[in-house]
């Protein structure tokens, strides 16, 4: 005989009752708690194996601190440790490390425990660094009244005269001329104040000078520095022979020469021999620059992207806001007063530079550092340095030389504070 659908359901409700008489002594059904405490387990259940996965987890991406292969560890206080012949010295920052290890490696976090498993050495490190960030590829300028502009672009000018305590200089793209006080008036320019400090900047070349005295030739070409005028052109005489004069130099000559101009034939001064005078003094009408604010570069004299409008002229002083002369350190007092402000004005960061007397870094206070190698460059973690003439820096402070040498001396500067590990990239 085939069991009914209703002797199931019978069957079922009896055996709920006897369960409930068993486990709570009540077989009445007014209400069915073993149901509330069934999906309580199943609930406990399902929230156990959830932890249990998620330390599981934990544990395989975030394990124990082994430093077993470990070069540069840091602990718990932020000490900075680097390996050395199977033993760990403390070392003032990363940058020590890089050098010593010669590649530009990162710190790895461990524990005091597990560094007492290993042996203990001196400690090592340069005491001060440059931070490890690389700042931009700029332009490097020296800019009255003596600060280190690092600019994103450069309007070069190629003539300008200068005039500073040393005396009326010519220039000419990178390179100076001394020249007489009164060029400025005899060519019609005016003339810029600089400092010494500025000028030095440029190339020096010979003075521009008017000859003088025999020139060896019969006359009337025979009297060095005389002006010779044949029809529209003008010559002059020099010693071994005689040079056409055209544009400022022919300004320059005319208005300075002691000797009395006279008129030749051209044929007679043609037929003399070719010389140079006034060299460094160009030959042809050229545009001279008068820039307000002066900075000099490896191209001469240049004025930066952050001094010019949108239009590409220059800013007059007046033009340019007080906060962007604070910002690129250039403010100065009406009555000249002594320069206070900033002498390094650049990006964050530490900037590479290549200068003819080997490689720099510079931080960005300004501190300028000596680099040993261009092996040294790299396992510092800096690439492409920026080119820069020796003398447009040579006025920062110097921080030292950062060599592997260096780095290996034995340091009594080592810092346990909690943001070793932090200031280990830099220099504080």
């Amino acid at each position: 005989m085939r069991t009914t659908g209703i002797q199931v359901s019978g069957y079922s409700f009896l055996l709920r009752r006897l369960e409930l008489a068993l486990v709570i002594g009540d077989p009445r059904m007014a209400h069915d708690p073993l149901r509330s405490q069934r999906r309580a387990v199943m609930v406990g259940v399902l929230i156990s194996l959830l932890l249990a996965g998620a330390a599981v987890m934990m544990g395989l991406l975030r394990p124990q601190p082994n430093i077993d292969d470990a070069a540069l560890v840091s602990d718990e206080s932020g000490t900075l440790f680097v390996r050395l012949d199977d033993a760990f010295h403390p070392v003032t920052n990363v940058a020590s490390a890089r050098l010593i290890l010669r590649e530009p490696v990162q710190f790895q976090q461990s524990t005091a425990e597990q560094l007492a498993k290993f042996p203990q050495a001196d400690p090592v490190g340069i005491p001060v660094v440059p931070g490890l960030e690389q700042a931009p590829s700029r332009e490097l300028l020296l800019c009255e009244p003596g600060v280190v502009l690092a600019s994103t672009n450069v309007t070069w000018h190629e003539h300008a005269l200068l005039q500073a305590p040393s005396g009326t200089w010519l220039v000419v793209g990178k390179d100076r001329f001394l020249i007489d006080a009164r060029a400025p008036r005899a060519l019609g320019v005016t003339g810029v104040p600089a400092s010494d400090q500025l000028v030095g900047q440029l190339e020096r070349k010979p003075d521009v000078v008017l000859p003088h005295g025999p020139s060896g030739l019969p006359a009337p070409f025979d009297v060095a520095g005389r002006v010779l005028l044949a029809d529209d052109r003008a010559f002059m005489a020099t010693r071994g022979g005689v040079a056409e004069l055209t544009g400022p130099q022919r300004a320059l000559a005319e208005a300075l020469s002691t000797v009395p101009p006279i008129p030749v034939n051209v044929a007679d001064a043609v037929d003399q021999p070719s010389a140079g005078v006034l060299q460094g003094l160009p030959k042809e009408d050229v545009q001279w620059s008068a820039p307000e604010m002066l900075c000099a570069g490896q191209n001469g004299l240049g004025t930066p992207a952050e001094l010019e409008d949108s239009t590409g002229n220059e800013k007059s002083a007046g033009a340019i806001e007080q906060d962007s002369l604070n910002e690129l350190g250039l403010v100065r007092a009406v009555d000249q007063a002594p320069y206070e402000g900033p002498r390094y004005v650049a990006p964050r960061g530490t900037m590479p530079v290549a200068t003819e007397r080997g490689i720099l870094l510079i931080s960005d206070d300004g501190t300028r550092f000596s680099v040993g190698s261009q092996e040294d460059l790299t396992s510092l973690g800096f690439t492409d340095p920026t080119h820069a003439p020796w003398r447009v820096v040579s006025a920062l402070p110097d921080g030292g030389l950062l060599s592997e040498d260096n780095a290996r001396a034995i340091s009594t500067t080592i810092n346990t504070n909690e943001t070793t590990a932090d200031s280990a990239m830099g220099t504080r």
